[in-house]
C-alpha cells in the first residue's frame, strides 16, 4: 500500500488499527536510507528487539564495545548527555544507542567503582514529593525522658543511631542500638533510609526484648517515630541537634563497631549475618563497668530471657 502511494490513515481503515500506530511501525522500521519500508526486514527488526526486550536495562553490559566506548568518553570528561549526543552522531548513529538516563542507571549500578568516570557526582536526587509526611508530629525531647533513665537502673532504655560506610552510599548502613545499662548492643543491616521502613526494622530487631524508651538523634530515619512507640509499646526521644553526646552509649559503641565496618568503607555487601556476628562478638566481651562480665549475661539475667536467645539473634 505505500508503493501504491496510499496514506498512513488509509492504510490504518483497511488493516484496522490506528493511524499512529501505523505511522509509528513505519518510521521505527524503515530501512538506514529513512526512505523505504520493507515487511520482511520490519518482521526481522521486530523479532530482534523482542529478545532483547528483557535486557533493556542492562544494555550497556550486554555490549562489551559499547561498554567501553562509553567509559572512553566518560574518560575524556564526557558528561552523559555529551556522550549520547555524540554517539548519534558517529559510529553508533545507524545502530543501537542509549539515552542519559540509561547511562546513569548503568554508573549507579555499580557506583564505587564507576562513580569516577562522573564530572560531577552531585547529590542523591529525592523525587518530588518523596519527603512528604516523613515526619510524625509530636516529637518528645530528651528532657522529657523518665530519670531512671538518667540513672541507668533498668535495662529496656535504648539509644539508636546509624553507621554508614562511604557518604555516596548511605543506603546501605548498619542499624545499632543500644542498652544503656548494659551495652548489649543490637546490629542490623538496612538498604533504606525510608522511616516507614526503618519503623518497622527497629521493631523487628528489638522483637521479645524489653522495651521502655529509646533515645535517637534528629535523623529523617527516625520520622515514624509514633509507629514505632505503636510496635513496641514504648516512648521515642529525641536528642537536641548535633548532640551526639546525649547518646554516649550509642556513640562509643559505633566506634567499637568500626574495627569490623571502617569508615569509608561501602556496606553494599555486609549481610545480616555479618551484622549479628560482630554484634554476638561484642555482647561476649567482657566490661570493666559490669564487672568484668559481658552485656549479653548481664542483659540476661536482669531481663529474665535464656543468654542464648539474648546472644544469638541472627534474624
Amino acid at each position: 500500500m505505500l508503493k501504491q502511494k496510499c496514506s498512513h490513515r488509509e492504510i490504518a481503515r483497511v488493516i484496522g488499527k490506528s493511524r499512529t500506530t501505523v505511522w509509528r511501525e513505519i518510521r521505527r522500521n524503515k530501512d538506514a536510507d529513512a526512505l523505504h519500508y520493507f515487511e520482511v526486514h520490519a518482521h526481522a527488526r521486530a523479532k530482534q528487539r523482542r529478545k532483547t526486550a528483557k535486557a533493556k536495562s542492562l544494555i550497556i553490559e550486554n555490549d562489551l564495545g559499547m561498554q567501553d566506548y562509553i567509559e572512553d568518553l566518560c574518560k575524556k570528561r564526557f558528561s552523559p548527555e555529551q556522550i549520547v549526543g555524540w554517539m548519534r552522531r558517529s559510529v553508533y548513529s545507524h545502530s543501537r544507542t542509549v539515552c542519559q538516563r540509561t547511562i546513569y542507571r548503568w554508573i549507579h549500578r555499580n557506583w564505587q567503582a564507576r562513580k569516577k568516570l562522573l564530572r560531577f557526582k552531585g547529590k542523591p536526587r529525592v523525587p518530588y514529593g518523596a519527603r512528604k509526611n516523613f515526619w510524625q508530629p509530636h516529637k518528645r525531647h530528651i528532657s522529657e525522658r523518665p530519670p531512671a533513665v538518667a540513672r541507668k537502673r533498668r535495662v529496656g532504655d535504648w539509644e539508636a543511631d546509624l553507621v554508614h560506610g562511604t557518604q555516596d552510599d548511605s543506603r546501605h548502613c548498619l542499624l545499632t542500638i543500644v542498652d544503656r545499662l548494659t551495652n548489649y548492643v543490637v546490629i542490623w543491616k538496612v538498604q533504606t533510609l525510608h522511616p516507614a521502613a526503618m519503623s518497622q526494622i527497629i521493631a523487628i530487631a528489638l522483637r521479645g526484648l524489653p522495651v521502655h524508651t529509646i533515645t535517637v538523634d534528629n535523623g529523617i530515619e527516625f520520622g515514624h517515630h509514633k509507629t514505632i512507640e505503636k510496635l513496641l509499646k514504648c516512648n521515642v526521644y529525641f536528642t537536641d541537634t548535633n548532640s551526639p553526646q546525649q547518646r554516649g552509649a550509642n556513640e562509643n559503641m559505633n566506634g567499637l563497631i568500626r574495627e569490623w565496618f571502617p569508615k569509608g568503607k561501602s556496606l553494599k555487601h555486609v549481610t545480616q549475618l555479618d551484622a549479628a556476628l560482630a554484634a554476638m562478638s561484642l555482647n561476649r566481651r567482657p566490661r570493666k563497668r559490669l564487672g568484668f562480665r559481658t552485656p549479653a549475661r548481664v542483659f540476661a539475667m536482669l531481663s529474665k530471657i535464656p543468654e542464648s536467645r539474648v546472644l544469638y539473634r541472627m534474624r
